[in-house]
Order: structure tokens, then C-alpha cells, then sequence
């Protein structure tokens, strides 16, 4: 069957927003359940966070401090004066700090930020705080972990809101997987990576990257992030470069895009520059596709039995 390149209105019909996979949701449920099981069983047994472990956490994760504020319901600007009040009693005060220059004095200065981490772990007793901080802001100050949670089921979804990057990494795996069932169904040779044809590293190349006929690149993506800006260019230059050497060559490689997911459709014109930038235009619901596609243009490569 002659094969044809999908309409933009033909995209958007047979586009999906969310890939369902049961398999995967389970996979990633039981991954994060045992995160669960594993912080419950410290709670229970009591295991405080030591000034020692959130030092190191507050030095070394992009976020850290706007967490654990967060956790201790403290807001940022009676944190500041919270710092103020510190630096009063050690008698290097001049001017508040703002709460950027609190967070890089941190990441800076080993020494402050043990300080920062025993104000949160200990305040609310400290002898010298008690003199000069009322019980209102230091009850606040005696954080035990990094784990806010009610009940286990809210534990868990924010377990998956900390993991999501692994959940969307095996999400673009699964959908991936269904390329290459669908190339060794047909006994189709192919690889990844860096081809001499063209100065770009591709996802699939049939039937090898020495001199790959058919170019694939392919995206999924649920949200909308910075990651597709890169993506949509390195595809939309694997095309022009196919193109330039098709037409100086005389040469007839194929290059064909694979994008889906919600995150694709609610960039629509990148989703429509993607549709134009390819000789055929492929998704999880027109993926058979890729059978005629392959046999229409170079049926040799289709392993007969």
C-alpha cells in the first residue's frame, strides 16, 4: 500500500494526550510505595533528620530552603528576620539580607548554613533563642524530616510529584518500546546514534547508522517543557540536512517524525512546523503506518520469512 503523510487535522485527531500503559503505572506505584514504606518505617521507629543531613541538603539541592520553609509553614519573611535576629546576637548585623543572599550565603558558607540547619532542627529549645525569639516563631523551629505528609496516600502522591521526572522517563521508554516491536515484527536492522550521513545524533536508523535510509526522531511528551524547544530544532535540522544532501546527491533517504503526547499539542505550532519539517509524520495511533512506509520504499530491508 502506497504510503501518504498525515494532515495536520489528521495529527490532531489521532494524536493521544496521556499514553496508557498499565504495565508502567503499576511499575512506577510499587516504585514509589516502597519509598513510602521505607520513610514510613523510619518514622516510626523515630529516626530524627540530623543538623549534619540537612546541611548537606540545604547546600546541595536547587530548592532546598524554600522547602523546608515550606515544611515548617514559615514564610520567607519572617524567616528574614528570623536571620536578622542571629545575626544581631553574633553582632554582624548591618542591613537585612534578602532572601536570595541568604540562600547563596548557604551554598557558600559551610558554616552558616550548619547554623541555618540547627535553627530549623533545634530553635524552638534553643537556650539563647528563648531569651530573645517568642514561642510563636519557635514553635516552628523543629523540623524531624523532610517528608510532609497527613496519611500515607498523600505521602505517596507527593513521593510521585518528587519522582516524576523517572515517571516520564520511563513513559518516553514505553512509548519508544512500541518503535522497536513494531522494526523487529518486520526484522527491520536498525540503531541509534551519531551518523556520518548527517552531523546529528538520531534516535532510529534503518538499517544502520553507516548509511541509514530511513531516519527516525521521535518525542513524547506529556507536559510542555524546555526540553522540546531543543528537541523540535535538532529535528527540524536532521530533516533540512536529509534534504540538502537528497537533492545534492540524488539520493532518496527518508525522514520521518514521531512526536505525540499533550505536551506536543499544546504547542501547536511547533507541532505544525515538526509536520511540515518530514517526508511522513508518525504518532502512537498511526504507527502501522511505518509498515508501508518501509515496504513501499525499501521493501529489501523487510526480513521475509
Amino acid at each position: 500500500m502506497k504510503p501518504y503523510k498525515l494532515t495536520f487535522e489528521e495529527v490532531i485527531k489521532t494524536s493521544v494526550v496521556f499514553y496508557v500503559d498499565e504495565f508502567l503505572e503499576k511499575r512506577f506505584d510499587d516504585f514509589v510505595r516502597k519509598k513510602a514504606q521505607f520513610i514510613l518505617k523510619t518514622k516510626e521507629f523515630g529516626k530524627r533528620i540530623s543538623v549534619d543531613e540537612l546541611t548537606e541538603f540545604l547546600r546541595t539541592k536547587p530548592d532546598a530552603l524554600t522547602r523546608v520553609l515550606n515544611i515548617l509553614h514559615l514564610s520567607q519573611e519572617k524567616f528574614l528576620r528570623i536571620v536578622s535576629l542571629l545575626r544581631k546576637i553574633e553582632g554582624t548585623f548591618d542591613i537585612e539580607w534578602n532572601f536570595n543572599k541568604v540562600n547563596k550565603r548557604i551554598k557558600e558558607d559551610e558554616d552558616f548554613a550548619k547554623k541555618i540547619a540547627n535553627l530549623f532542627v533545634n530553635g524552638k529549645n534553643d537556650p539563647i533563642l528563648v531569651k530573645y525569639l517568642p514561642l510563636y516563631y519557635r514553635e516552628r523551629l523543629s523540623l524531624t524530616t523532610l517528608e510532609e505528609f497527613k496519611t500515607e496516600d498523600e505521602l505517596i502522591l507527593k513521593l510521585k510529584d518528587q519522582y516524576a521526572g523517572k515517571y516520564h522517563k520511563w513513559k518516553g521508554d514505553a512509548v519508544e518500546e512500541l518503535i522497536r516491536k513494531r522494526l523487529e515484527t518486520l526484522g527491520v536492522q536498525y540503531a541509534k546514534g551519531k551518523t556520518e550521513i548527517i552531523d546529528v545524533t538520531v534516535d532510529w536508523a534503518i538499517p544502520n547508522l553507516q548509511n541509514p535510509q530511513i531516519v527516525i526522531m521521535s518525542s513524547y511528551q506529556e507536559t510542555t517543557s524546555s526540553y522540546q524547544s531543543g528537541k523540535a530544532r535538532e529535528m527540524l535540522r536532521c530533516y533540512e540536512l536529509i534534504q540538502h544532501r537528497n537533492m545534492q546527491r540524488g539520493e532518496n533517504r527518508i525522514f520521518i517524525n514521531f512526536v505525540d503526547g499533550g505536551g506536543w499539542l499544546a504547542r501547536q505550532a511547533d507541532l505544525r512546523r515538526l509536520l511540515d519539517a518530514c517526508h511522513y509524520f508518525l504518532n502512537i495511533n498511526t504507527l502501522s503506518m511505518l509498515d508501508d512506509i518501509i515496504k513501499y520504499h525499501f521493501p529489501y530491508l523487510v526480513k521475509t520469512t
